[in-house]
């Protein structure tokens, strides 16, 4: 029994923590032109073999999402992504998901298949992908870039749909 309190007491230690430095990397606030930075023109493959660049997609609102199979957030965010991109593809948001930490490329093929991922996804455990971005220290971690290619706003951890679409509205509309 005291085994059991013992590690409850690390269960929600390690889980507040956890949501601590979420909240302490909640997301950058420059939203001002000037503020913006260039996203980094990464070069990608995807598990299909499709090769682009992110500068590809200028003149649409890109979302990249660093996510991981085994991640209990992230079995959550990417359905609610996948909403997202059915509601807005056809306006211009691309969505582009790079699994980190999380295997072999059938491994996440299966994966993307189980949450329905129907947009591009990446195996991100080259440390090239992971560092231009980075380092990437937490997944779910997001990136929202605008139509210039600048990154907009980077989020750290879960966050609620409602955030990522009115990002993307407003982005849309400009």
């Amino acid at each position: 029994m005291r085994q059991i309190r013992t590690m409850a007491v690390i269960f929600l230690t390690v889980f507040t923590l956890c949501i601590a430095g979420s909240a302490a990397f909640s997301g950058t606030d420059s939203t001002t032109p000037a503020d913006l930075k260039p996203a980094p023109d990464v070069k990608l493959k995807d598990l299909e073999g499709n090769k682009f660049k992110l500068s590809d997609h200028r003149g649409s609102v890109v979302i990249l999402n660093f996510w991981a199979v085994w991640c209990p957030p992230c079995k959550v965010e990417v359905p609610e992504l996948v909403k997202l991109y059915n509601t807005y593809k056809d306006r211009g948001l691309k969505i582009i998901g790079i699994a980190i930490d999380s295997g072999k490329d059938q491994k996440i093929k299966e994966k993307a298949q189980e949450l329905g991922i129907n947009y591009p996804v990446i195996n991100g455990d080259d440390s090239y992908i992971r560092n231009s971005f980075g380092p990437i220290r937490a997944v779910p971690t997001t990136y929202v870039i605008n139509k210039e290619g600048k990154v907009y706003r980077n989020y750290v951890g879960f966050r609620d749909i409602k955030i990522f679409e009115e990002d993307v509205t407003t982005l849309l509309g400009q």
